[in-house]
C-alpha cells in the first residue's frame, strides 16, 4: 500500500503526480493585450462593457463556497457519473481534489496521520465490488451490520457531487470508520477483498475530509479520528 505519509512537504510542485504516477493538467498559455490586434481588443472591451451590469449580481452572489461547489459537482461528473470508480483511479482522484482546492496540502497531511493507505490497485469498480460483496452475506448480525455499511458507502458514492454537505460527510466518516473496524478484525478476508475493502475506506475518508470544514469547530478534533487498522 502507498500512503500519504511522504506528503508532508508542499505538493505544489507536483510531488502529489510523481508519487502516484499521475500528470499534472498544464494550463493554458497566458497571451497578453498587447498580441491582440486593435479591432480585437476594441471588441473584448466593448463585450466586457455591455456585459458588466448583467453580470454583476452573478459575480456577487458567486461566494467561495459556490464556486467549491461548482467543482465538487464537476469532479463528481468526471470521476463517479458512470458508476465505475476503482480504486485504481484513487491517485488520480486525490490530484483533482488537490489541484481544484477541495482538499488543502494540510487536510492531505491529516488523512496520512489517520492511517491513509492507497491499496493494491484494481480496475474492478469498487460499485461491482459492493454488489457482490452484497450477494455473499448472510442473515448473521455481523452480516447485516455489514450489508448496512455497504449500502451507506453506496450512497455516498452515488452522491459524490454533494460531498460539501455536512450529511454526506458525517455519512462518509461513519462508514469509513465501520470499513476501518471490519479490516482490523479476524474477519476472513482473500487479498483482493482486503484490498477493495481498503479502497473503498480510503475513499469514504476523502470524501468525509472534503466536507469536514462545514463541521461545528467542537467536532474537529474528534472527526475522522481513524486508526491504520493491525
Amino acid at each position: 500500500m502507498n500512503s500519504l505519509t511522504n506528503l508532508n512537504k508542499p505538493i505544489i510542485s507536483g510531488s502529489l503526480a510523481d508519487a502516484y504516477g499521475t500528470t499534472t493538467q498544464q494550463s493554458a498559455p497566458n497571451h497578453s493585450a498587447s498580441n491582440l490586434s486593435a479591432p480585437v481588443t476594441d471588441k473584448l472591451a466593448s463585450t466586457s462593457a455591455s456585459h458588466n451590469n448583467n453580470n454583476s449580481d452573478a459575480e456577487l452572489v458567486l461566494s467561495p463556497r459556490a464556486q467549491r461547489a461548482q467543482k465538487i459537482e464537476a469532479m463528481a461528473r468526471d470521476f463517479f457519473q458512470t458508476g465505475d470508480f476503482s480504486s485504481e483511479k484513487l491517485p488520480s482522484l486525490i490530484q483533482r481534489l488537490y489541484q481544484d482546492g477541495i482538499l488543502s496540502q494540510g487536510q492531505l497531511n491529516r488523512l496520512s496521520d489517520s492511517g491513509f493507505d492507497i491499496p493494491s490497485t484494481h480496475s474492478q469498480s469498487l460499485s461491482a465490488f459492493i454488489d457482490e460483496q452484497r450477494a455473499t452475506l448472510t442473515d448473521s448480525a455481523d452480516d447485516k451490520t455489514l450489508g448496512t455499511t455497504l449500502d451507506e458507502a453506496a450512497w455516498v458514492m452515488a452522491t459524490m457531487d454533494t460531498i460539501q454537505s455536512p450529511i454526506v460527510a458525517q455519512k462518509a466518516n461513519r462508514v469509513a470508520n465501520d470499513l476501518n473496524t471490519l479490516l482490523a478484525t479476524d474477519r476472513v478476508l482473500t487479498d483482493q477483498q482486503n484490498s477493495q475493502y481498503q479502497g473503498l475506506k480510503s475513499l469514504m475518508q476523502l470524501a468525509a475530509m472534503s466536507g469536514e470544514h462545514q463541521q461545528p469547530t467542537g467536532q474537529l478534533n474528534s472527526y475522522l479520528a481513524l486508526s491504520k487498522p493491525h
